[in-house]
């Protein structure tokens, strides 16, 4: 049997903070309201998130060996209610794992019929059921109470261009993009596509000029690279998002917004080395049967920056409330991760660990982690003392 070394146990010095959801002593929370809208701004440096984690263990299969992962991120898992886990996969099939997590079944498998998938990209709950958006399927694929297959939801009407979505009681979020003569822009709807969007996001990313080659059979335009994009996260009635470059998050329950979170940061712009850290092996492109990667130095050369670096670059939104916010690039090392209380105040920010997956009903946090033996990931369960 291999060896898994667990993360060690996170303890922070308190530097004058409470547990829960107060705020850091040395940190200056500013409240306000604007309309019935809270607006929660923390300023002040970087202090220690003062929580304790400490690994319990982490899933595995019927075996007792680690559950190796090629990828995860909070889009791709989901927890029920009984405390099970649901991990979407690249195969594609999505494992369950029980409150132990150790496995216990696979849902779903490649084809196309209905319970059947090509290209997954989001895992959702549609009440008791399962869901997820395949594109090259063209349809929401369905799984009934009963991990049974049930019938698709086509991508037409309002859920034509959809390229995100997120079920709710009563209602989903739908993310679409819109074309026009001035260029694209991302939206994001509450219930219904024919509504005001709720958030709008101008994508300046393919506003560069010239062509790379990728491959042998495809050619792309140059991105501008590190242009703002819109994030957001769901759990349960509420929705996280963020419109970048700056760091303020918009907190909806349904679609009224309940409050805007604020991180005073200074901006800077971007460089080269970031460029290196996000694209360390090069910048992998997708099309129609056709997988390719355009070389490091082909992205390098020319490169066009946005003005200013993104300051959110993931979000996690938990069932207590807590908000836990990626600041560092994807494949930066040590990652930095901000977390606020359920009341929109700046708790701390823990550094080493990737995006939370999920919260257990037990507490348990499910954490990322890298396995250095396979280069793999597994999901951590840890134990939180606040």
């Amino acid at each position: 049997m291999r060896t898994l070394v667990l993360p060690l146990i996170v303890t922070a010095a308190l530097l004058g903070v409470g547990c829960g959801d107060s705020a850091a002593a040395d940190s200056t929370v500013v409240r306000s309201d604007s309309s019935g809208v809270r607006i929660v701004t923390s300023s002040g440096p970087d202090t220690v998130l003062p929580w304790r984690l400490a690994p319990i263990d982490v899933f595995r299969d019927s075996l007792g060996e680690p559950w190796l992962f090629t990828g995860l991120s909070p889009q791709h898992v989901l927890t029920d209610r009984a405390g099970r886990t649901y991990v979407l996969e690249r195969e594609p099939a999505i494992r369950r794992f029980g409150r132990d997590g150790v496995y216990e079944r696979s849902i779903g498998r490649k084809g196309g019929a209905p319970g059947e998938m090509q290209s997954a990209f989001s895992l959702v709950q549609q009440g008791d059921s399962l869901a997820v958006l395949d594109f090259m399927r063209g349809a929401i694929v369905r799984w009934g109470p009963e991990l049974e297959p049930i019938s698709d939801l086509p991508l037409r009407g309002g859920l034509e261009r959809v390229s995100q979505i997120a079920f709710r009681s009563g209602g989903l979020w739908i993310q679409r993009f819109a074309f026009d003569s001035t260029g694209s822009r991302t939206l994001l709807f509450g219930d219904t596509a024919a509504a005001e969007p709720l958030l709008s996001q101008e994508d300046e990313s393919f506003r560069g000029g010239r062509m790379l080659q990728c491959g042998d059979r495809m050619r792309v335009q140059q991105p501008v690279f590190f242009s703002p994009a819109m994030r957001w996260i769901s759990n349960g009635p509420r929705m996280l998002a963020n419109l970048g470059p700056s760091y303020d998050l918009h907190l909806y329950e349904g679609n009224r917004l309940l409050a805007r979170v604020r991180r005073a940061i200074p901006e800077r712009a971007p460089t080269i080395d970031d460029l290196r850290r996000l694209y360390p092996d090069g910048m992998q492109m997708q099309g129609p049967g056709i997988t390719c990667t355009v070389p490091l130095e082909d992205l390098m050369e020319g490169a066009q920056m946005a003005p200013v670096m993104p300051q959110v670059h993931g979000l996690t939104l938990l069932s207590d409330g807590t908000i836990w916010v990626q600041r560092s690039l994807r494949g930066e090392k040590p990652p930095a991760l901000d977390v606020f209380g359920s009341d929109g105040a700046y708790v701390g920010t823990l550094r080493g660990y990737y995006l939370p997956v999920g919260l257990l009903p037990t507490g348990e946090l499910l954490l990322p982690a890298d396995d250095e033996d396979s280069g793999g990931m597994v999901i951590t369960r840890m134990r939180v003392t606040r």
